[in-house]
């Protein structure tokens, strides 16, 4: 039989390992009904065509990065919105507030960015793709790496529907010349008790993920696992998750959770890969050292630098000179402590890269990535609320513009989480991954 005459079939594998049989779904599956529950063979040149050019960037020096929800960009009813917390909702045009402010994909582009940050939109665990009201989740629960996540289409059981929906909202990105960078977790995958849950360990047992000395599973993560990708399937599987979404989806850029965790070659072969495109495609991760089983001098991490041409790691240390040490919630830094680490200053401003002014923390000013808030931890605004509690309202304000105005005039690449231009809140809450305010 030809393949084309199993296009649209819903599918499993049978796989028999050392005696014992398991049902698997491909982990290239590239549709699924919802929930995951299987595979759909897919027939891309009966998918959308997406007309629209990719945005050209003389220099990604150039960027501006706005870091979104797909379901938090749209959700609000004030927004105007139809298709409300969608890729859909994300390509509307012309939606306002019944005050008559600008909504969704054109309130982002008055923004002026050059780039959307994705939070995770290949499919993931913990929302009822069914029922996505009732739930909520950032994405970082990764289930299927090809197939775009459910809870975000219009109809999760017509695999089509979401890959058509999410093209939309990526070409709606592109006709207003605004790029688009996936945030992808190729660190761990999603388990809820153990290992052997996933398709990956079924298929093939004790290759996939890292272990310890004591044959424990590795957990630099701290979500139970970490993938070996240092391995050649495991480095492949990843490399081809990147080709197929720049072929098939024309993005712009990957940002890589926990990237210290992934090894040098396997980053390397992905920069390799984006080499190949028309345009220069953005690199950024999570440089921080984790405890792995992978040896430092392995890892995609901040310290190595030097060996990751290209690729650009969030800058930790400009953001706690400007607010305070990120894990010691009464610390403050330069803007809520009366110009404290002033003699800072010239090393952030300037990209983190002058021996003159200090170690550098990275070895070119083309590595650092400028922040002072994520979607992790408190927004800038509510940890001022924290540290500056004294303070009126109107001051941390100023704070706050202050840190916001610093981290898009200084040497490197600005990062602004969605709402820092209008001092977000999220209530208080530090890790608001699956908070019910959400819903």
């Amino acid at each position: 039989m030809s393949y084309s005459e199993f296009l649209g079939t819903i599918y499993e594998y049978i796989v028999t390992v050392n005696g014992n049989t398991h049902v698997v779904i491909d982990p290239y599956a590239k549709g699924s009904l919802a929930n995951t529950s299987k595979g759909v063979v897919i027939n891309f040149s009966r998918t959308m065509k997406l007309n629209a050019n990719r945005p050209k960037i003389a220099s990604l020096q150039d960027a501006v990065i706005y870091e979104i929800h797909v379901r938090d960009a749209t959700k609000d009813p004030e927004s105007g919105v139809i298709n409300r917390g969608k890729f859909l909702g994300l390509q509307e045009i012309g939606t306002k507030t019944e005050k008559g402010f600008s909504t969704g994909l054109d309130y982002i582009k008055e923004l002026g960015v050059t780039h959307v940050e994705l939070l995770p939109i290949n499919d993931f665990a913990r929302v009822d793709e069914l029922k996505p009201d009732t739930q909520y989740n950032w994405g970082y629960d990764p289930l299927l790496y090809q197939v775009p996540e459910g809870s975000y289409s219009t109809n999760p059981n017509d695999p089509l529907s979401r890959i058509n929906e999410c093209k939309k909202m990526i070409e709606a990105f592109h006709r207003e010349n605004i790029g688009v960078v996936l945030d992808v977790v190729f660190n761990h995958a999603f388990i809820e008790e153990n290992i052997e849950e996933t398709n990956f360990e079924k298929i093939v047992p004790g290759y996939y993920f890292r272990y310890d000395e004591q044959e424990n599973l590795a957990n630099g993560t701290g979500c139970g696992n970490e993938f070996a990708t240092e391995r050649k399937m495991v480095r492949n599987f990843f490399v081809d998750t990147i080709d197929f979404w720049l072929k098939e989806y024309q993005v712009d850029g990957f940002r890589f959770d926990l990237m210290g965790l992934m090894d040098l070659e396997t980053m390397k072969q992905i920069y390799k890969r984006c080499q190949l495109e028309e345009i220069p495609i953005m690199l950024l991760g999570e440089g921080w050292n984790l405890p792995s089983s992978l040896p430092e001098s392995e890892k995609a991490m901040v310290a190595n630098a030097s060996c990751l041409e290209g690729i650009r790691f969030f800058n930790d240390r400009f953001r706690d000179v400007l607010k305070g040490n990120l894990f010691s919630l009464e610390d403050r830094g330069f803007v809520n402590c009366q110009g404290r680490f002033f003699e800072k200053l010239p090393d952030i401003v300037s990209g983190s890269c002058l021996e003159k002014y200090s170690s550098p923390f990275v070895p070119d000013v083309t590595q650092t990535i400028n922040y002072v808030e994520c979607h992790d931890n408190h927004t800038l605004w509510d940890r001022l609320s924290i540290t500056n509690s004294d303070e009126p309202e109107s001051v941390r304000k100023k704070m706050h513009q202050l840190a916001t105005g610093i981290t898009l005039v200084s040497q490197g690449v600005p990062f602004i989480h969605a709402g820092q231009e209008w001092f977000r809140t999220k209530k208080g809450v530090e890790n608001s991954a699956s908070s019910l305010f959400n819903v």
